[in-house]
């Protein structure tokens, strides 16, 4: 493997790099960010950033496009009202179709048509879009499958070509959000454990089937306020997940996100997979340092060694489960970096789960938990409210 020229080439030898594509920080008008650190694979989008974009004037038109397309649809979706169902059609994922018969390529599209970001950003994107369900619904399994099973059938509606391999819903990392994975992995539905601050959350998301848990590096308000910090990062729970799931053999990979810098996203580097917002990635591109150096910043940095520098085929570094955490007999999972970890199980046990998660961080990730989904769900409202302003059939 070449020796990387910089933070950025050495993170995507180590991890599969995904882009926050409705990142709002990003110049759309000058965006070159995937032209030029690219390629990405996958791309995401929550409440907030959906959100952020829909408020631009820009967008005035296409709100009221999408207003229309919700009430002229909305007699097939029975169990949504009309500004949610036209909040799930503005962060749809749909495709782009090459002219003159080339194959058609996939991009996360914010209402469809905006693609003064989406077309700059669709060539550099190789796999999945992520979509998350109305964090409202975060306590109700039954609300969640329908959730998830609607997006499904409002891209097929859109396009009857979708492929919808590439579509993933982000569900919180609830009992009731891992019980509705664990039924829509049977209805053939992707999934992502996402608002994820306890290894008990990741036991339960591997059981319940989900392809990835988002452990969230830091609480979600650090990352929206530079005047929060967080005295309490998860590294540790990002190293003891993947190192849970590969000794137990869980397909389940974990795609951290939400770092408040790049000096913290080094510290995981390693890691299957990370989302990161476009400053963050020509934070590491400007970052020029021996190799030796980023490996001994990495939490993981006990696994990078001669033998797995250049990682697997797919770029992603293999772990070392010579080295695990450990779990104590009442669920709670602590870091001892010489003893294997306990296989444990919740999937059935709803009592225990939620006793373990409650005590978890001394009750700091049950309680980072609810604040993220607070969040998302105050953005999820003003969403609805701004796609209701824009009914032309209730206006006049």
């Amino acid at each position: 493997m070449a020796t990387p020229n910089n933070a950025l080439e050495y993170l995507m030898s180590k991890t599969q790099v995904d882009l926050d594509c409705l990142d709002v920080r990003v110049n759309i008008a000058s965006n070159k960010v995937s032209t030029e650190l690219g390629p990405f694979v996958d791309c995401t989008s929550n409440q907030a950033d959906a959100y952020c974009e829909l408020i631009n004037p820009r967008h005035a038109d296409l709100l009221k496009k999408t207003a229309a397309l919700a009430n002229e649809i909305k007699g097939h979706y029975h169990s949504v009202n009309f500004e949610e169902l036209a909040m799930e059609l503005s962060v749809k994922p749909q495709p782009r179709c090459r002219a003159h018969g080339h194959t058609t390529t996939f991009r996360a599209d914010l209402l469809g048509q905006m693609l003064s970001l989406s077309m700059s950003i669709s060539p550099n994107i190789t796999g999945a879009c992520l979509v998350m369900v109305n964090p409202r619904y975060s306590y109700s399994t039954t609300k969640i499958i329908d959730n998830g099973q609607r997006l499904y059938r409002l891209c097929k509606f859109l396009d009857p070509d979708f492929d919808l391999s590439r579509l993933i819903i982000k569900v919180p990392s609830t009992w009731e959000g891992m019980q509705a994975c664990r039924k829509l992995k049977s209805l053939n539905v992707k999934t992502l454990a996402t608002t994820l601050f306890s290894m008990e959350q990741a036991v339960l998301a591997a059981e319940a089937g989900v392809v990835y848990i988002s452990p969230f590096l830091n609480d979600l308000r650090a990352t929206m306020d530079s005047s929060i910090q967080d005295p309490d990062p998860i590294f540790d729970i990002v190293v003891q997940a993947q190192r849970y799931y590969e000794q137990h053999s869980y397909p389940t990979r974990v795609k951290a996100c939400c770092a408040v810098n790049a000096e913290q996203i080094l510290q995981v580097a390693g890691v299957h997979a990370y989302t990161a917002p476009a400053d963050q990635l020509r934070e590491l591109a400007s970052m020029q340092e021996p190799v030796a150096k980023l490996v001994n910043r990495s939490r993981f940095k006990e696994e990078l060694t001669d033998e797995h520098m250049n990682g697997d085929a797919d770029g992603h570094t293999n772990g070392d489960t010579n080295v695990h955490a450990n779990g104590n007999t009442n669920g709670h999972i602590n870091g001892d970096n010489n003893a294997k970890m306990e296989k444990l199980s919740f999937i059935d046990d709803e009592s225990s789960f939620r006793l373990a998660f409650s005590r978890a961080d001394e009750g700091r990730a049950q309680m980072k938990t609810t604040q993220a989904l607070n969040l998302f769900s105050d953005y999820q409202i003003k969403a609805e409210a701004l796609m209701r302003d824009n009914d032309m059939t209730k206006i006049g």
